[in-house]
């Protein structure tokens, strides 16, 4: 597998930051026997294309808070990929653009803690990226308390790395600096933001000694943007605690150059076999109720019997909260078709808990009813029950491709 390197310069001119700052930015094009891969949104893959990718492909799980997958920040996964084509992305959540991920809103370091050991939450991996911290920092109401704010929140953090680190199969973990933010309504420093800068320093201080140098890698998103601050804290790249669409180009210009040095693209010899994608059909037919859901983006299809509508309710159960998800639905096609919709969960811990749902119909009927997570072309699999690989459906760049 051709890899060709080439400067984005026009990317790194218009962010114009310091060159000491910076790594150099790169894109790659993949090239196979005259084929090559370049990410479009809504573009199928050719064969030619995923027989190029699959076992292949570095996989990476991104953890960390709302801002790994809340609002915009599956772009943070999307420009991932312009810039670094044949990058896979695992996860037990899906973002607002259909990439898998393991970033729940309103994560602090404790709840990732809760979590990391559980593999419905975060799954094993080999290259995990770590962004979290914000969180913590806002524990600091005063100056006077960022200091322990941020001894806790290293010390956490480094419980985390070790817990990532004892998952099967890993390679390495990638440790991100937290972003400058929030800012005040006027642009200015805020507590929360100065505790958060003062995490990434005593992280960087005490890198050495906290984390195996051969397993742990260091990835500097403050240097940078504070190099030109007043560009990253207009609304067009930031908003709050959260990078714009905008922002996350940025970001992400920021990580790539470092995880194309630290990963291992696999060298495999040609193998037969149907390219396609590991699916998981939510949907208990038998008990009519689907698995828990975990916050973020779902498909669900089904096939049309004996009518050209169906109307239905599609709702949660969960004694957790008092505003479950509830919402109807009305999908036509011809008897026997099978029609989609996408819906999205609601915000972990904002109106929404994991839970499984239910549908009741109130016009027409429907069998072989699927639940996945949304995938990037924004269209439903093939039918299955269980766990399934489908090399059916057309797939997108930034899904993990298998052989069956």
């Amino acid at each position: 597998m051709k890899r060709v390197f080439l400067t984005a310069g026009a990317i790194c001119a218009a962010l114009q930051l310091a060159a000491a700052e910076i790594p150099v930015c790169t894109y790659d094009k993949l090239s196979n026997e005259g084929t090559s891969l370049k990410v479009e949104p809504k573009r199928p893959l050719s064969d030619a294309e995923k027989n190029a990718l699959a076992g292949k492909q570095p996989i990476l799980c991104m953890i960390g808070d709302s801002v790994t997958w809340a609002q915009a920040g599956d772009h943070f996964r999307g420009e991932m990929l312009k810039l670094m084509p044949y990058l896979a992305f695992a996860g037990t959540h899906t973002g607002i653009l259909g990439y898998s991920h393991a970033g729940e809103g309103g994560d602090s370091t404790r709840r990732v803690l809760q979590r990391v050991a559980d593999p419905e939450r975060i799954p094993d991996a080999p290259y995990y990226h770590l962004l979290i911290g914000v969180n913590d920092a806002g524990g600091a109401k005063k100056d006077e308390r960022s200091a322990a704010v941020a001894d806790a929140t290293v010390e956490r953090i480094r419980q985390i790395v070790d817990g990532l680190l004892k998952k099967k199969g890993v390679r390495k973990v990638f440790l991100g600096s937290i972003l400058p933010s929030p800012f005040g309504k006027n642009g200015e420093s805020t507590v929360r933001e100065r505790t958060g800068s003062l995490i990434n320093a005593k992280l960087r201080a005490q890198f050495k000694n906290l984390f195996p140098a051969d397993k742990v890698v260091w990835i500097e998103y403050e240097k940078p943007l504070r190099a030109q601050l007043e560009s990253w804290k207009k609304r067009e790249h930031l908003r709050g605690a959260h990078p714009t669409a905008k922002g996350y180009k940025i970001v992400a210009a920021l990580a790539v150059p470092v995880l194309k040095r630290e990963m291992t693209v696999k060298s495999t010899s040609p193998q037969k076999g149907a390219v396609g994608v590991e699916v998981v059909n939510l949907w208990n037919s038998k008990t009519n109720c689907s698995a828990p859901l975990l916050p973020g983006w779902y498909t669900l299809s089904m096939e049309l019997d004996k009518c050209s509508e169906a109307a239905f309710t599609l709702y949660s159960t969960s004694p957790k909260v008092k505003a479950c998800f509830k919402k109807n639905y009305r999908l036509k096609g011809k008897p026997g078709s099978r029609v989609q919709l996408n819906f999205m969960t609601g915000y972990q811990g904002y109106g929404y808990d994991r839970a499984p749902f239910k549908i009741n119909f109130t016009e027409g009927k429907a069998v072989k009813l699927q639940i996945e997570k949304t995938r990037p072309l924004q269209r439903a699999s093939i039918y299955g029950a269980g766990r399934f690989i489908d090399t059916v459906s057309p797939v997108a760049a930034g899904e993990i491709l298998l052989r069956k």
